[in-house]
């Protein structure tokens, strides 16, 4: 199942995706008779039973008027999750590519967990704010996984059970700003600041529930930048995977419905390429992963 946020940014409702129709939930759900109307995505999936309610809207699609796609904004599918959390430094061909400024090229040994605020949020065809505080505007394809189930502690061995699904996340830098060229101590970086700038963060263009995949087959990532390809490779690349970076984050806190977690990035990212290529306005960013699509963001001058 494919499920979407749709509408105006700030205000976007919960749906379902049927080829290019919106079922609205929460028009869905009272149809239903389900007890918990919600229309907002991250209430939806904190509800015990989301699973069972969006069966039943499903099976009752005919007894709805539905949403021409075309004729709405798409939004990011969870737009205001608690958290969103980065796997830093997680793939085995971004470390490599990363060599020449690593003391040594290994990856750290245990999972680099950042974050980035939330407000950096924007949909998956929305534009990308090129904001004057960077010269060094960069793209990062990523696995996003979205939290289905609340938990605190979970074995490696459970980790599927709490997962909602997956979406696709072009997780956006100001490297400039992330990596603190403008100190003159390079431990001063701040990798929250120059990751949380609005819009940084396009999520798309569904949420596709756990049931779509085979779990633990490889999915392709991949970036095109003004048709250019960039990126080009699988989840395989990872090197710490989906169940020991959730496992390993519910130690520390716990994780709620709705809470998204990208997985990491793989070579091909603008800092590192010769010369670098960073982003410049009029760009058009596309990162896509097999089996949940993709999302393409054009960049303009803040």
């Amino acid at each position: 199942m494919r499920l979407v946020s749709y509408g105006e940014f700030g205000h976007e409702r919960a749906g379902i995706l049927y080829e290019k129709k919106i079922i609205d939930l929460q028009e869905g759900m009272r149809v239903a008779d389900c007890s918990v109307p919600v229309s907002d995505m991250r209430l939806f999936l904190e509800q015990k039973d989301w699973r069972h309610s969006a069966e039943l809207v499903w099976a009752r699609k005919g007894n709805l008027e539905l949403i021409d796609v075309a004729n709405v904004r798409l939004g990011s599918p969870v737009p205001v999750p608690r958290k969103l959390l980065i796997a830093g430094a997680n793939t085995k061909s971004h470390i490599a590519e990363a060599e020449s400024v690593l003391v040594t090229p290994i990856a750290p040994k245990e999972p680099m967990i950042l974050a980035k605020a939330t407000s950096s949020i924007c949909g998956p065809f929305d534009e990308v704010i090129h904001p004057p505080e960077t010269r060094k505007l960069d793209y990062e394809v990523e696995l996003g996984v979205v939290i289905g189930r609340q938990g605190r502690r979970i074995s490696e061995s459970d980790v599927k059970d709490y997962i909602a699904g997956f979406t696709v996340i072009n997780e956006m830098s100001a490297r400039d700003i992330q990596l603190a060229e403008h100190e003159d101590n390079p431990f001063f970086r701040v990798h929250f600041v120059g990751k949380s700038f609005d819009t940084f963060n396009p999520m798309g263009p569904a949420l596709v529930t756990l049931d779509e995949f085979e779990w633990g087959k490889a999915l392709p990532l991949r970036t095109e930048v003004n048709g250019e390809v960039r990126q080009d490779d699988d989840t395989d690349d990872l090197y710490y995977g989906i169940e020991r970076l959730v496992s390993y984050i519910s130690q520390v806190m716990t994780l709620f419905p709705g809470d998204v977690i990208a997985t990491g990035s793989p070579a091909g990212v603008a800092n590192f390429m010769d010369p670098p290529q960073f982003l410049q306005p009029g760009d058009v960013v596309r990162c896509e992963i097999a089996g949940i699509g993709a999302i393409e963001n054009r960049i303009v001058q803040g």
